[in-house]
């Protein structure tokens, strides 16, 4: 079951993506020669409204074939209806169509779980969301839902607050005024002395948070749509963040070590299913689909951000880069990109084996 929902959430993101080339040509007046789910080879496909739309057998991405796209003949390029036959602000549409469409999904599954579930907002009360097994939390008896009221004489409205008081106390027992279902009671809890919290998780060994879930009214729905864009707008800045602490590091000698493929985005998948429900994994989906938009506006070779780069330099020098040049770096981008593919699932595997 896990993988069938895995295969189809993967198979939307890809369509949404290529759709977002395949409308922009349209709308451009670029002709669309295939839409492709899946990479060759073809289990089948049908021509219809001018374009082939094909399922292929290996489920690893899609395609929108455009005409004149790969092409250096004249008489192609000269076609109106041809990709370089367009200026280079119709070209950059197109070549960001599919990047606007995975923000533009992300946006609409924030938007539409957030509407469901309430729109986060921050209060003045510390939640405890999250506890470590075998943590000072755990053999203090704090729970999930327990709500911090005071550390010692001092009150607690924020997280910061409690991060700040607790560290006051490293190696030493802290008494809490907790809140359960509406009952006071106090707990004691032994901060342990430790060089470097878990990541998350505090001296204590808790995850919390000041925000709780607001039911929204359904003529309120654009509160819901801010909520999304808001989302959209923090996950790309983490994503966005660590995608550039990647790229620095491979120049400074760091290889990546939590670099993930399909078998890991699988397990996530299955696991968040299996824990938090389906629509805790539908908003994971959400967050891939920020993560697809951001790698694929990458200046390398064979994204989207690869080919724009060609475009802005058409842009500034009134002429065309040179066809044939630009189908051999693409080519030799897509092989890179293949074999990079290919090295991270290995390691999902490796990892699956070590545990």
């Amino acid at each position: 079951m896990d993988i069938l929902i895995f295969i189809i959430a993967l198979s939307v993101l890809v369509l949404v993506h290529e759709f977002g080339h395949f409308f922009a040509a349209k709308i451009t007046g670029v002709r669309v020669e295939e839409f492709g789910l899946g990479l060759p080879p073809k289990i089948v496909s049908k021509k219809k409204w001018g374009t082939v739309w094909s399922l292929n057998w290996l489920p690893i991405g899609g395609f929108c074939k455009l005409y004149g796209e790969d092409v250096a003949a004249n008489e192609i390029s000269n076609n109106k209806d041809s990709f370089l036959s367009k200026n280079p602000w119709q070209k950059a549409l197109i070549v960001l169509g599919g990047v606007l469409m995975n923000l533009v999904l992300a946006i609409v599954i924030f938007t539409s779980v957030y509407s469901i579930l309430g729109i986060p907002v921050e209060t003045e009360r510390v939640s405890i969301i999250g506890v470590a097994d075998n943590s000072p939390a755990q053999e203090a008896g704090l729970k999930v839902d327990d709500i911090v009221a005071r550390v010692e004489e001092r009150e607690i409205k924020k997280g910061s607050e409690l991060t700040e008081e607790i560290a006051k106390y490293k190696g030493k027992e802290v008494n809490l005024l907790v809140k359960r279902k509406g009952q006071e009671q106090e707990l004691s809890v032994q901060v342990k002395v430790r060089e470097k919290a878990p990541d998350g998780q505090g001296l204590m060994g808790v995850v919390i948070s000041n925000t709780e879930m607001q039911k929204i009214k359904w003529y309120q729905f654009y509160k819901g749509i801010g909520a999304g864009f808001k989302e959209a707008y923090y996950w790309g800045k983490i994503i966005g963040g660590g995608v550039y602490q990647m790229i620095v590091g491979l120049f400074t000698g760091n290889v990546p070590k939590d670099v993930t493929g399909p078998i890991g985005m699988y397990k996530a998948t299955s696991s968040i299913r299996n824990d938090q429900g389906l629509l805790a994994m539908i908003h994971f989906f959400g967050v891939v689909s920020v993560n697809l938009a951001i790698v694929n506006v990458l200046p390398f070779p064979a994204l989207d951000g690869g080919r724009i780069v060609f475009v802005f330099y058409e842009l500034l020098t009134k002429k065309r880069a040179n066809e044939k040049f630009e189908i051999i770096v693409n080519n030799i981008g897509m092989m890179i990109l293949l074999g990079l593919i290919l090295l991270v699932t290995i390691g999902d595997i490796m990892r699956l084996f070590q545990r």
